[in-house]
This record gives structure tokens, sequence and C-alpha cells, in this order.
């Protein structure tokens, strides 16, 4: 199994929070409702939307989340890829702090298991997937960067085209984005303090900085 050619579009690795994690996994889990359906489709979605209650912000008992996510030899791939999504969302809220990489450890388990299943039927759809992951995760960073600025975009985040980083350094350099409705959204920082900017294509490109314009120009050649 390959990851996409450019991993994380080339940027640096995400950061993400356990609640970040979930929401990865719960994107995952609603992929594997179509790519591979368990029997009892009924069963799947009670599983997935206790783990969407979850990161809603309902807190359910250890006890029931633990009893409903406990795996068998017997799982069909798509129950396997629920039960441990709804396990990702136990260790979100209950887990101790020197384990709170359990989460994402669930969440990478669900994604091996659903690209196992995939690379046996169609080596393509796997590829695919794969992609889809990578994206997933890189929006849900965003989001999150977003969120814990304060910045609220006026349309939901479609997906992130750009991410390159920072000149001579590690760190991200700013993150290029496209919106449901059409248009682009910059996170970039400006005389040391991040921002947020939505426009039409070229408004936001003109607000790219020009260390960074062509890392951009290339990303934007790839929608």
């Amino acid at each position: 199994m390959q990851w996409p050619e450019r991993p994380h579009l080339g940027g640096p690795l995400p950061v993400l929070s356990t609640e970040s994690q979930l929401h990865v996994g719960i994107q995952i889990c609603g992929a594997a409702r179509t790519l591979a359906p368990p029997p009892d489709l009924a069963a799947f979605d009670r599983l997935a939307k206790l783990a969407i209650d979850v990161a809603d912000g309902e807190r359910i008992p250890r006890k029931q989340l633990d009893d409903v996510s406990k795996s068998s030899k017997s799982d069909a791939t798509g129950l396997r890829v629920a039960k441990l999504t709804v396990r990702a969302a136990l260790n979100h809220l209950y887990a101790a702090p020197s384990a709170r990489n359990t989460a994402g450890t669930c969440v990478e388990n669900a994604t091996s298991a659903l690209a196992r299943h995939l690379a046996g039927v169609d080596p393509e759809a796997t590829h695919d997937f794969l992609a889809f992951v990578d994206d997933t995760i890189v929006r849900r960073e965003l989001a999150a960067q977003l969120a814990e600025r304060s910045f609220s975009p006026t349309s939901p985040l479609a997906r992130v085209v750009s991410r390159p980083l920072a000149a001579g350094k590690k760190s991200l350099g700013l993150v290029l984005a496209a919106l449901a409705d059409g248009r682009y959204g910059l996170y970039v920082k400006l005389k040391q303090k991040w921002e947020w900017h939505e426009g039409d294509r070229a408004t936001v490109f003109a607000t790219v900085p020009d260390a960074f314009m062509e890392s951009v120009i290339q990303d934007l050649d790839r929608v």
C-alpha cells in the first residue's frame, strides 16, 4: 500500500488533537459504509452515531462504549472499522493523559483495516482511499487551527490545496484551501500574526507572500 505521492501536500507532519483524530476516524467510518458495507447496516449506523455523539460533546458512559466496541474475529471489515471508531471515541473521553495516543492508534488501525480490504478488491480504490485519508487529516488540521484562533470560514472547507513549509524551517508556512462555495481561503502569517482571508482565486492568491508564490502556483495547477 502506498501513501499519496506527496504526503500532507509536501508540508510538515500534521499534529492533531485527540478530538481532531476522532473526527478523522468518523470520516473513515463513513467511507467504510460505502467501501466495505457490513451485513448489518443498522448495527453499523448505531456504532457510528455513538462516535459522532462523542465528537459533538456528549459524554457517553465508559462501560457502554467499551461494551459495544469489543472486537470479534468474525467482524466484517466495515463493522471492525466502526468498532475502532467507537474505541477512538472512548479513548478520547477516558484515556489517561499518558495514553492519549491510543485514540490515534484506533484511527490508524481502522485505516489499515479498510485499506487492506480494498487492496484485495481494487488496488486503485486503495490509492484513492489513502488520498482521501490524507486530505481529511490536513483539512481537520486546518479546521482546528482556525477554531483555535476564533476564525470562522463563511463556507465549509472542501479541500486543502497547498500547505508548504516555512522557508528554511520545518513548520507550516501557510494553508490554502478550496471552500465549498467555489471560493478559496488562505490561512497565513502576515506581520507576525496569523490571518484568515477569503475570496476568489485571484484575490486570495494576491495575498500569498512572495516566498510561497511558486509552490502555491504549482499546487493550484494540480487542482
